[in-house]
């Protein structure tokens, strides 16, 4: 039988160690030069945004601009070709670019309840509904056992 791996939820529960900041038994997050750090007390490492020049947490390190922060770091956006409007695009289809609201996503038959549905993964194909109530975890489901 194979060992669950960490981090699955499959009813694995990952070991609790003396995180070295609070004291407390809690998973750990991070492991630097060797204290176990919880991650309530883990802080990023920080470095100048090339956006905004504060000293911050880097969301993304642009290979022409250099290194942003959250705030500097946004998605490109685009005017829709439906509705018009500018916004952060979703799809490009055949030389369509498709904002959120405008979308509409393929409906294709679900592995674990078998309608069909938009999905929300692809491999295995998962409507909305089966994913999230895998993400909860609920394994008394018939149809989550198959996953």
């Amino acid at each position: 039988m194979k060992k669950p791996r960490p981090g699955k939820r499959n009813g694995y529960q990952p070991p609790l160690n003396k995180c070295s900041q609070c004291g407390k038994r809690k998973r750990i997050f991070k492991k630097i030069k060797g204290k176990l750090i919880c991650r309530e007390h883990y802080q990023a490492p920080k470095h100048k945004c090339a956006g905004c020049g504060k000293i911050k947490v880097i969301n993304y390190n642009d290979p022409k601009l250099g290194p942003l922060c959250y705030d500097c770091y946004k998605k490109p956006k685009h005017r829709c070709s439906i509705c018009g409007q500018i916004a952060v695009i979703a799809k490009r289809n055949q030389k369509k670019l498709i904002c959120h609201k405008c979308y509409i996503p393929p409906f294709k038959e679900c592995r674990f309840c078998h309608r069909e549905r938009p999905l929300a993964t692809k491999n295995p194909p998962t409507c909305n509904t089966c994913y999230c109530r895998m993400r909860n975890n609920n394994h008394n489901d018939s149809r989550t056992r198959r996953f």
